[in-house]
């Protein structure tokens, strides 16, 4: 096996094993939509610092990937991001197959002085996550996704919580549990500070109608909130049958009553009476409140790994 630069002509072949993954992992989470088209990788791999892994003119595995920017995660530091669909590997020997492409990969990012590497990976594919969390990757968020049947809960749902979808007129109040969410992310583990930029993109995206936010309501105080999009963090999230969770929170004082689960039932059923079929959620797994709620729920299908490179790497 030889680890050589991915180039174009390795482009079809790349796209062919990026299917094959696809399906071994809709073979572990059955109600992923099927996708017969994955995003192209011509484009990508023409960014001279993917990799692939050869034999006798064979592909084994390609690693690619979008990028790079600065500030990645709030730091001075430069990061690339790797989709589920610009890497693949062949079964066999799949996990010394990425150990050895991320070898060859990784120098030629520390020679661009890029310090954050991240992948999200299929979580079915353990010889993949068990090779990179070896080389030092760590879990931070992760994809789920289900069918669109309501959620069974124990006993009646309580009468006094209304749940609506709302509009303009519910967004001052919408804002003040966006901020909310804002502090709890920032506290420990999760330690990600949301800037005011942050909040006022979040308003924009709200305000021109892309993001739909339905609401729980006790009497005249708003206890929890879901935002809903048409898309997500991967291409799967594209399917027209499928809508994503892209935000969400409930007051801590209203948490263990049920009340996220009567909300989210709301959403199934107004979704499904519009003819979508599932329901995905991104979250980040560094996010106990979060993980402890979705993983009830969902079934994970993505996890994204990053790997922080110290700038005494690359200054030498």
């Amino acid at each position: 096996m030889k680890i050589v630069d991915l180039t174009v002509e390795y482009a079809a072949a790349a796209e062919l094993l990026a299917k094959d993954n696809y399906r071994e992992e809709r073979e572990h989470v059955s109600c992923l939509p099927e996708v017969r088209e994955l995003p192209g990788l011509q484009e990508l791999a023409q960014n001279s610092l993917g990799v692939a892994a050869v034999e006798d003119d064979r592909l084994l595995g390609f690693w690619t990937y979008i990028g790079p920017w600065e500030n990645e995660f709030g730091s001075t530091a430069q990061g690339i991001f790797t989709p589920v669909h610009a890497h693949g590997a062949i079964k066999e020997n799949r996990e010394d197959i990425y150990c050895r492409m991320y070898q060859t990969l990784a120098e030629k990012l520390v020679q661009r002085e890029i310090a954050y590497h991240t992948i999200a990976l299929y979580a079915h594919d353990s010889a993949a996550v068990s090779g990179l969390f070896t080389y030092g990757f760590g879990m931070r968020c992760m994809d789920a996704v289900r069918a669109l049947e309501e959620i069974h809960m124990p006993g009646r749902a309580d009468e006094t919580i209304a749940c609506r979808e709302s509009g303009q007129t519910d967004f001052s109040e919408i804002r003040k549990l966006r901020a909310c969410l804002g502090e709890h992310l920032g506290k420990s583990p999760c330690f990600i500070k949301m800037s005011d930029e942050d909040i006022e993109s979040w308003q924009r995206r709200k305000e021109s109608g892309s993001v739909r936010v339905f609401t729980a309501w006790k009497g005249e105080e708003l206890v929890a909130y879901l935002e809903i999009t048409d898309d997500g963090e991967n291409f799967a999230t594209e399917d027209a049958e499928m809508q994503n969770i892209c935000g969400a929170y409930c007051v801590p004082a209203y948490r263990g009553q049920g009340i996220m689960q009567h909300l989210l039932n709301h959403v199934i059923r107004t979704l499904r009476a519009e003819g979508y079929t599932k329901l995905g959620v991104d979250y980040e797994s560094i996010n106990p409140t979060a993980r402890g709620f979705w993983t009830k729920y969902f079934e994970p299908y993505t996890y994204s790994l990053t790997r922080r490179i110290v700038e005494s790497a690359y200054k030498n």
